[in-house]
């Protein structure tokens, strides 16, 4: 075939190589773990024959000969001639790899075939000593590779059984097996298997099948089966064949069937047959794909242009009616574009499956190479992702799943001796998650421990024994993502070179993904990847800093809070903010766009908005101006006349026509990373400080806020039926029945001696339980259920508790003081 030709047919050639390579591997990985069978070995025959064909079309010569050879394997495991063995699939294994490698050379533009000459002697030899049938078989499987292939016809055979024949499925049976001498069986209506029943086989049988041979030579064959009453031999063409093509292979017996009078046997077209699944799809290039996507991106920027200007024009013009008819139009014209964003962002999107189906085999490899027994589970193959990003976390993925292999999986006999089954396993799982994609691989191996990793991690000096001391389980585990870290006793084909799992972050980090490990020594490990589904629309949460819009990605974004900047603290020369018991470092937006640009800001009462954004499990509190709305951002790649401008990673054009910068949340976090806080032991207490909490169930009396510990509360009810009790003291309300139970009900305002209020819709009464019995609290109302943690108590009213009556604690929080009562000496007073 000339070039021009060539090139004009590659890309239709790759595109159908890729698919049947797909297949091919998960044909031969369920050859090996479950044996021959005629479903399985259909699909590889088929398989083989078809890009041998494909192949020889191409004028790749070396490839139809590889392939040819496997054909003639395949076609004797397919007819119980040799036996599945591991040394049969390594060689099947070794052809796939040869042909990949191939496709890899032609996808660059070249066309030259590398040598597969060791490869056809290999498949030769292989075949000579697994064959076990008669020397004519033998030498079939090793005739020489003719230079143009055999060209294959589409036949129908009709049979029909005698009446009296007895054993009708052994008569069709021998059939089918003479047939599958003959070529390929595709079908046979109606479908049967050995334990069918004769009466199920009583009129026509039609078998159709691919097959060199003449339709004279299959009729002599057929001639050969005793009890055939009749056998119509054609060739399936688009038009219907000729009755004299019929009559040329009719055998004797029926012809005289017909000059008897006897009607004839229905010909094969009339017979039942299911219709035609067509395929409708069409291969599109993926470059003018992009391009489409591009151009639907800049159709909802204009529209939401125009939905701002069409905010304006309403309020200057609102008794105009042209104005409600704009309005509808902006609001039809903004559903279609949402719709066409929406469906070209599915054309981008494409079933994670053709990820996931290249990990059975390399978990096949890896099981030998580490001698090792792996079984893999795969769930949620049909979920769906952006297609860039299935060529992004290919690489990655492949990383965890070795050191799931390598390091997570103990040997067989190790297993054994555990307790466990002998064979690992490996278990894959894809879901959607809101906007985002979840990726689990989880392991049943011996899990990271963590003292393993400190003890690494010092004696590569990634950090000093005493740092190491002071690091918590979970941050000691994350070192496993420093460059050089590896706990590999020794270097292996698979690890122990300490680079993998620092690639594997640095890599899911640039796509705007979170990666976390959870891990239980002996029980196993799970790594999570949690990715958006599109890296070309994103919803962002749009701040103003000074006079400039930022958009910063949700998916980044953990939490929003206000914190005055009073409480922002120093350490070490690192402003940091204390958020539920965490120390954070504490980055300003000015600060990063603008480097000695923003001068110290004063201290006031204003609070600042705060983002907690996070990567994985590191999180870094922002400052920023102003909140704005969230919204749908296209993003916009940064020319490359500008280059690469620090904490932004692109831009996007909002809706009033100005720009605005995406933050590169991604640098943020390397910044932060470079600057990281390592806490000495003051500072570890200090931590430690903010770690212990409280749930307070808060009440406000007059003026004063009050709290009791949300452990001592049972249940907060609204004023249910007191009952008077005579000659009760003034605080004593009476009595409540609560599930059969009776309780006194006290008030508390009249025990403090503050004034009485009368009874409102907010009134509450606390079941309060001390251990031995419950009693009821009437208050007032119920503001809230609090979050207090130990560096809010004022340690000089903690020191002095004997000053307090029925205080156990104050808090200060958020410039409130909550005074905590002791619930001993509440108890007591209310008694």
């Amino acid at each position: 075939m000339s070039d021009l030709h060539i090139d004009m047919y590659m890309g239709v050639f790759l595109d159908e190589l890729s698919e049947q390579l797909l297949l091919l591997d998960k044909s031969l990985l369920d050859l090996e773990e479950n044996g021959s069978n005629p479903e399985t070995m259909q699909t590889i025959f088929r398989i083989a024959h078809t890009l041998k064909g494909s192949s020889a079309a191409m004028g790749f010569d070396k490839l139809k000969a590889l392939m040819h050879n496997l054909e003639n394997i395949f076609d004797h495991l397919r007819n119980d001639r040799i036996q599945v063995s591991t040394g049969l699939m390594n060689v099947f294994f070794q052809s796939v790899d040869y042909i990949k490698q191939q496709r890899e050379l032609f996808l660059q533009g070249v066309y030259e075939e590398q040598s597969v000459d060791q490869l056809i002697r290999i498949l030769e030899q292989t075949s000579r000593a697994e064959t076990t049938v008669i020397p004519q078989l033998e030498a079939l499987a090793h005739t020489e590779i003719p230079n143009t292939p055999v060209e294959q016809y589409l036949t129908s055979v009709r049979i029909t059984i005698e009446p009296e024949a007895v054993m009708k499925v052994v008569r069709a049976t021998l059939v089918l097996h003479e047939l599958q001498t003959l070529g390929t069986v595709l079908s046979a209506q109606p479908a049967f298997t050995e334990t069918s029943q004769d009466e199920e086989l009583a009129g026509p049988i039609l078998f159709i099948l691919t097959t060199n041979e003449e339709c004279r030579t299959i009729q002599e064959r057929m001639h050969r089966i005793s009890q055939l009453s009749d056998v119509i031999v054609s060739p399936l063409t688009t038009s219907q064949p000729s009755p004299q093509a019929e009559e040329q292979v009719r055998p004797p017996a029926a012809a005289e069937a017909d000059s008897s009078g006897k009607l004839p046997a229905k010909p094969a077209a009339s017979a039942p047959r299911e219709a035609a699944s067509v395929s409708h799809t069409v291969r599109v290039d993926v470059h003018r794909l992009e391009h489409l996507i591009n151009l639907v991106g800049e159709l909802l920027i204009d529209n939401t242009r125009l939905v701002e200007v069409k905010k304006r024009l309403q309020e200057k013009y609102r008794q105009d009616p042209d104005i409600q008819l704009l309005e509808d139009i902006t609001h039809h014209l903004g559903k279609t574009v949402s719709n066409m964003r929406d469906g070209m962002m599915k054309t981008r999107m494409i079933p994670i499956e053709q990820l996931f189906s290249r990990f059975p085999r390399l978990i096949r490899d890896l099981s030998q190479t580490a001698n090792k027994e792996i079984a893999l589970t795969i769930e949620g193959k049909e979920t769906e992702l952006d297609r860039t990003l299935i060529e992004e976390i290919s690489d990655p993925l492949i990383h965890i799943i070795r050191n799931a292999a390598d390091h997570g999986l103990e040997s067989p006999d190790d297993r054994e001796a555990a307790g466990k089954p002998r064979k690992g396993h490996i278990h894959m799982m894809a879901a959607h998650e809101e906007n985002s994609i979840v990726i689990t691989v989880k392991d049943d191996g011996r899990g990271i421990d963590p003292e393993r990793i400190r003890k690494k991690a010092v004696d590569k000096g990634f950090i000093s024994e005493e740092e190491s001391l002071q690091m918590t389980e979970k941050e000691v585990i994350s070192l496993i993502f420093h460059s050089g870290m590896s706990t590999a006793e020794q270097v292996t084909e698979l690890s122990g070179r300490g680079v993998g799992m620092d690639i594997v972050r640095s890599h899911i980090e640039k796509l705007n993904g979170l990666i976390a490990i959870d891990t239980a020594i002996g029980r196993g490990t799970t790594i999570t990847l949690k990715l958006p589904l599109t890296l070309a629309i994103i919803r962002s949460l749009l701040v103003r800093q000074e006079q400039r819009t930022i958009a910063v990605p949700l998916s980044n974004i953990i939490e929003i809070f206000r914190y005055g900047e009073q409480e922002i603290q120093t350490l070490h020369g690192q402003e940091i903010c204390h958020v539920r018991g965490e120390i954070l470092p504490l980055l300003r937006l000015n600060d990063l766009l603008s480097p000695g640009q923003s001068g110290q800001l004063e201290k006031s009462k204003v609070k600042q908005s705060i983002l907690m954004i996070g990567m994985a499990d590191k999180r870094v509190c922002l400052v920023v101006d102003q909140l704005i709305a969230n919204q749908e951002i296209v993003i916009k790649s940064l020319d490359d006349i500008v280059g690469q401008v620090p904490f932004i990673a692109g831009t996007t054009i909002l809706g009033d026509g100005l720009v605005a910068l995406i933050l590169d949340v991604n640098a943020i976090m390397q910044k932060s990373t470079s600057a990281h806080l390592r806490f000495g032991t003051k500072e570890r207490a200090m931590k430690g400080k903010h770690t212990m909490k409280k749930e307070l169930v808060t009440i406000r009396l007059d003026a004063q806020w009050y709290g009791f510990q949300l452990d001592h509360v049972q249940e907060i009810l609204a004023i249910p039926p007191i009952t008077k009790v005579a000659g009760a003291k003034p605080h004593v309300l009476g009595i409540i029945q609560i599930r059969e139970e009776l309780l006194f009900v006290y008030d508390l305002r009249i025990r403090m001696g503050l004034s009485t209020n009368p009874s409102s819709r907010y009134s509450r009464v606390l079941i309060v339980h001390d251990g031995e019995q419950s009693i009821g609290i009437a208050v007032d109302s119920v503001t809230e259920i609090l979050t207090v943690y130990e560096h809010e108590l004022d340690e000089d009213i903690a020191q002095n508790k004997a000053s307090l009556s029925m205080i156990r604690s104050i808090y200060k929080k958020d410039e409130r003081l909550i005074q905590v009562f002791d619930r001993e000496s509440l108890l007591l007073k209310l008694r």
